[in-house]
């Protein structure tokens, strides 16, 4: 899908945050009381940055004005929440990377409740591999205007805990751009995806996936929109957006990746993997000749064909060697043979060979 991204926005501070937190939107967001709550927390404001991601072209004054970084994608058609993120996470500055729901309700120590779980918090210089989740209550009601203090939250019906892996993830940024990012593969856009995409590739990994305490979690109410509702009815406009095949809400190729183990995207994007690739450290010169691919496809055909033909031309050479060289030895006699070459590695800058050399081919 082609994107035409244009930043509104940029983060003005020059100290680098501890979280960045994307949300998205595919103008879609009827409240945008999420930047309220985000914007009171109870660390200092300098530690987190907002990075406000809209799929289309639409802009929000309001979010405009509360984000710290402002960004359309110009995405046309069925939207690619998982290209949103990646544009999110290429523009991220914080240690963490936390993908979040975008109309939530956030109490006011939530990002202390990251810095505590990464151990950011006491003097550590970079945060420990994790993927934390955290939980969301979801409520019929929808959301009241009167609402100003988490205490008022406890007035309206919540129903029972799940773990919506869709709603809240925070892993190390580092960790983001090892595992390739989020999937960009067509099979995730649309409505049924999340941040468990890259999640479980790094649990695959045996990086520990862990759920805060209940204690720290986000609060959603429903939405206006018939489509959107707590308990959906059946509309042809969700089934739109419901292009892919899922699984109790999670899209089938995470699910996939998630039972074979695969630890990066089946479609990764291309500046993350530019990243990616110049994050590794190779030992030897000699290995560098086989450590720069062009793309994450590999080798092309064009390229593996004069590979394969550079191997079988030397299997040749050297069987016809072995077969010729003794009639060789005999008609130029071992000592000029020798001469010649000896001239030829000193050409190349190679040590000079005595007779033991042609032992091999008496």
């Amino acid at each position: 899908m082609n994107q035409n991204i244009t930043v509104h926005k940029s983060n003005p501070s020059d100290t680098p945050p501890l979280v960045s937190l994307v949300l998205l939107d595919w103008s879609c967001r009827e409240q945008f009381h999420t930047l309220d709550w985000l914007n009171r927390q109870n660390v200092d404001r300098n530690r987190y940055e907002i990075i406000w991601v809209e799929l289309y072209d639409r802009v929000v004054d309001v979010a405009l004005d509360k984000s710290d970084t402002m960004i359309t994608c110009g995405q046309r058609g069925l939207y690619h929440k998982h290209l949103g993120y990646n544009i999110g996470l290429l523009h991220s500055r914080g240690k963490l990377v936390t993908v979040c729901d975008s109309d939530a309700v956030f109490p006011g120590n939530f990002i202390q409740s990251l810095l505590s779980s990464f151990e950011l918090d006491n003097g550590h210089a970079q945060p420990k591999s994790l993927v934390l989740m955290h939980y969301e209550w979801r409520s019929p009601a929808l959301y009241p205007d009167e609402l100003v203090r988490t205490e008022q939250l406890d007035d309206y019906p919540w129903a029972d805990l799940w773990p919506n892996v869709g709603a809240c993830m925070t892993v190390p940024r580092e960790d983001a751009f090892r595992f390739g990012g989020f999937d960009e593969h067509r099979s995730y856009r649309g409505y049924m995806c999340g941040p468990y995409d890259l999640g479980w590739r790094m649990v695959n990994a045996g990086i520990p996936e862990v759920w805060h305490d209940p204690s720290v979690a986000l609060w959603h109410f429903s939405h206006p929109d018939p489509p959107a509702t707590y308990h959906q009815k059946f509309s042809w406009e969700m089934a739109r957006e419901k292009a892919y095949p899922h699984i109790d809400g999670h899209a089938l190729t995470a699910v996939e990746a998630f039972t074979s183990g695969r630890l990066l995207p089946k479609k990764e994007n291309p500046e993350i993997f530019r990243i990616r690739m110049q994050g590794r450290r190779v030992g030897t010169s000699f290995e560098e000749q086989y450590a720069h691919p062009i793309n994450s496809r590999g080798l092309s055909r064009w390229r593996r064909f004069i590979l394969h033909g550079k191997f079988w031309s030397e299997v040749w050479l050297t069987a016809l060697q072995w077969k010729l060289m003794p009639r060789v030895l005999s008609w130029f006699g071992e000592t000029s043979y020798l001469q010649v070459r000896n001239a030829y590695r000193r050409m190349r800058g190679r040590p000079p060979v005595g007779p033991e050399y042609l032992d091999k081919y008496r």
